[in-house]
């Protein structure tokens, strides 16, 4: 790790409180010389580091800065993350993810403070403008059956609303398949595709994209402003190193269920907060519209609906939509 990444980690696990340079330097093994170049460096990028002679050093509480260091500083994972590249902007961290990165190892993580072509599901576009958001692809590398793939995008909604909960205050549900709402309103957009061997068929590695709203979005038209929220609407605004910390970390701990064999306390994560559980839906599919009432979840994370006709079945693919 370069000083300039040693010294700011250091300043982030202790933020808050000062660090003296004498102590900085041989924390990290460097001369106070290094340590005070390294200061230099960082507040050029843009960090607010103030300095007391006598005291020492301090990141201030309230500098939102977004930088590898600074999220890895927080982390409480063993390999989500622990390579971790962050960029002022990006096309799309999903795209550039698969791309140019694939060859990274399991656990290396793209994030962006903004996006240029941010992409959905089903094609739909994702508006990722600077200062209303994080944008991060976690690549993964699965040992999972094809069947079982689905469980991943159950760990990335668990694993949002889990880290918007701790970082912002509230409690968030999820509709299925994966949008994380508050009063009805989508506070995060999540894209997880897949790298298939040709010849075998088997998964050679995921792209997980999450990308979670903090503030409005000025560029949002008026029908998405009905339906789209952000984390500012109902509670406090996180860091976004912390948020995007939390979110690494939560992810992990998800998906740690799912490769040990822990499928079902996954889903009943996933369940506890499903906000479409005994209600009406609208079942928007391949096959058309129709209307359904939700009853349940199966083993494999598939809805089950009751249709007009009186039969439950489970519900593995499409998008349903929900008055709530």
């Amino acid at each position: 790790m370069a000083v300039k990444d040693a010294v700011l980690h250091a300043l982030e696990e202790a933020r808050g409180t000062r660090l003296s340079g004498g102590r900085l330097a041989e924390q990290l093994g460097v001369s106070r010389a290094a340590v005070h170049k390294a200061i230099g460096v960082l507040r050029s990028e843009g960090l607010s580091i103030d300095g007391i002679t006598g005291e020492g050093y301090r990141l201030a509480p309230d500098d939102d800065s977004l930088t590898a260091a600074g999220v890895q500083a927080l982390l409480d994972t063993q390999t989500i993350g622990r390579e971790l590249l962050v960029f002022p902007t990006l096309s799309s961290t999903n795209t550039v993810m698969k791309e140019q990165y694939l060859n990274r190892p399991h656990g290396f993580v793209l994030l962006a403070e903004s996006q240029t072509a941010g992409r959905g599901r089903l094609g739909r576009s994702f508006s990722s403008p600077p200062h209303t958001g994080i944008y991060q692809t976690i690549l993964l590398h699965p040992t999972l059956p094809v069947s079982q793939i689905q469980f991943v995008t159950i760990a990335a909604a668990v694993a949002a609303a889990e880290a918007i909960e701790q970082t912002a205050g509230f409690s968030p549900q999820i509709k299925w398949v994966n949008d994380v709402l508050m009063e009805g309103r989508k506070l995060c957009g999540i894209l997880t595709e897949a790298s298939i061997e040709g010849e075998t068929g088997a998964v050679t590695s995921l792209c997980v994209g999450i990308g979670i709203n903090l503030r409005p979005n000025p560029v949002w038209p008026e029908e998405v402003r009905a339906v789209a929220g952000a984390l500012s609407e109902f509670g406090c605004v996180p860091r976004r190193a912390v948020l995007s910390a939390a979110l690494l970390s939560h992810f992990e701990h998800a998906y740690a269920l799912l490769i040990s064999g822990q499928q079902d306390a996954l889903l009943a994560r996933y369940r506890s907060r499903l906000c479409c559980l005994d209600k009406s839906i609208t079942v928007i599919s391949p096959a058309g519209r129709y209307s359904a009432v939700c009853t349940g979840l199966d083993d494999n994370g598939h809805l089950l609906i009751r249709t007009a006709d009186g039969q439950t079945r489970p519900l593995s693919t499409g998008e349903i939509s929900i008055r709530l």
